[in-house]
């Protein structure tokens, strides 16, 4: 009994030290890297400069990561011109536009901040060959689509600033590891590109600056309003998508207990109860706490769109591209051959494509539990033919604004889209 006890307490020792030593390794590595290519005295002005440290190559933290964007986001609408605009989009009043609206901006999001920028601004002397221009192509039709709204130079910079502020603060809260120095500079440094390609005026040149300047902002702006009290309303009953409707409750005050007291006031929203707060504080450092000391890395992140597509036209059939390069075969819904699905439903099932018959015995088990929205079934209502990124967006806009999207993409990419991803 006593070598049992003795060889486990040693097989722990064990397990926990190649959990550290496995999570902290490839951080450690690109740091020495980083700092070996540029001394302290310089600090990398480029994306380039901080590959392996953006967005696209060194956070593999990916759910809260993702769960950060949606707060950026879901914090502008403590602002009431931003809310006017969003109202005035038409797109939220309906549960199948808002929930498209929703899924079209994550997919967006993620492609840009995934796919490695090139193209004048990220400091490459050249294109590289092969370089995959979905990321230019998901800021292009950004571009476009807000196009269509009047949009003050200050609302654009508060929402960019909350995309370089917010994932820092989050990762420190609830993930295994904090930011270093280095990923903070590099948000701040990617980010800032993106902003330029978005035509963003006035970006402040630091961290620090753009940090003063997002607190006056919010002192200024962020004030209660019924517009933004609906707007929120609208997106926290998305948010809640596969809550069932007796834990509804508990899912808006435990939106509320992530926000800051300032957003809930301007979104008019009453502080939580402290025990929701409590609760939720403690679940999400629990898991924190789980996956800094127990859990494995995975050896490659789960993320939400396919980004690995480099085996089109090779006669191999990527994961999440709908149609097969050796047959040929065209999707359901016509158009572009070449078109993606999500890996996993963020919310409604848009782009996602049919389930198989284990596929639909496992969904139909947890709306059985409760656990799943029963509406939330792929099928030619949700597009589950898959999505090309220049046609994200209303659908009143699915078709439109392709040659300004394409020009744009091309002058941000450094040279001519060819290929699958060409249009």
């Amino acid at each position: 009994m006593s070598s049992l006890i003795f060889y486990s307490i040693l097989g722990s020792i064990a397990y926990l030290t190649t959990v550290h030593i496995l999570r902290y390794r490839r951080i450690t590595l690109t740091v020495r890297k980083h700092i070996a290519k540029h001394p302290p005295s310089h600090n990398g002005e480029n994306p380039s400069d901080y590959r392996g440290m953006t967005p696209a190559e060194a956070q593999k933290i990916i759910w809260v990561l993702e769960k950060a964007h949606d707060v950026s986001l879901f914090r502008t609408y403590g602002i009431e011109s931003i809310s006017k605009v969003l109202l005035k989009t038409g797109q939220l009043s309906k549960e199948i536009n808002a929930s498209r609206r929703y899924v079209d901006t994550a997919i967006l999001i993620q492609t840009w901040v995934h796919v490695p920028i090139t193209g004048p601004g990220s400091g490459l002397e050249e294109l590289p060959r092969g370089a995959d221009p979905r990321g230019a192509i998901a800021v292009a039709r950004t571009n476009w689509l807000h196009s269509k709204y009047t949009i003050s130079n200050d609302d654009y910079l508060y929402t960019l600033s909350l995309f370089i502020l917010e994932p820092a603060k989050w990762v420190e809260k609830y993930e295994w590891r904090s930011f270093t120095p280095l990923e903070r500079q590099a948000y701040f440094v990617f980010w800032s590109e993106i902003g330029r390609r978005m035509n963003i005026q006035t970006i402040p040149k630091t961290l620090e600056d753009l940090v003063e300047w997002c607190e006056e902002y919010e002192q200024r702006n962020m004030l209660p309003s019924q517009i933004n009290k609906t707007v929120a309303d609208l997106t926290t009953k998305l948010l809640l998508y596969h809550v069932p409707s007796f834990a509804q409750t508990f899912g808006r005050q435990a939106v509320a207990a992530l926000c800051p007291e300032r957003l809930n006031k301007s979104i008019m929203v009453p502080e939580p109860p402290a025990w929701v707060a409590t609760l939720v504080y403690v679940a999400l450092n629990l898991r924190k706490l789980f996956i800094r000391h127990l859990c494995l890395p995975r050896f490659s992140p789960l993320y939400y769109v396919p980004f690995d597509t480099t085996a089109l036209g090779t006669g191999l059939c990527p994961v999440g591209v709908s149609v097969c390069p050796v047959s040929s075969k065209q999707n359901p819904g016509g158009g572009p051959v070449y078109r993606l699905h999500p890996f996993y439903a963020n919310n409604a099932p848009w782009y996602m494509s049919p389930p198989s018959s284990l596929g639909q015995i496992g969904a139909g088990v947890l709306t059985a539990l409760g656990l799943r929205n029963p509406k939330a079934t792929p099928g030619p209502h949700f597009k589950s033919e898959g999505y090309r990124t220049e046609e994200l967006g209303p659908v009143s806009f699915e078709k439109s604004g392709r040659e300004a999207v394409l020009a744009n993409a091309e002058a941000m990419y450094g040279g001519k889209i060819s290929g699958p991803w060409a249009f």
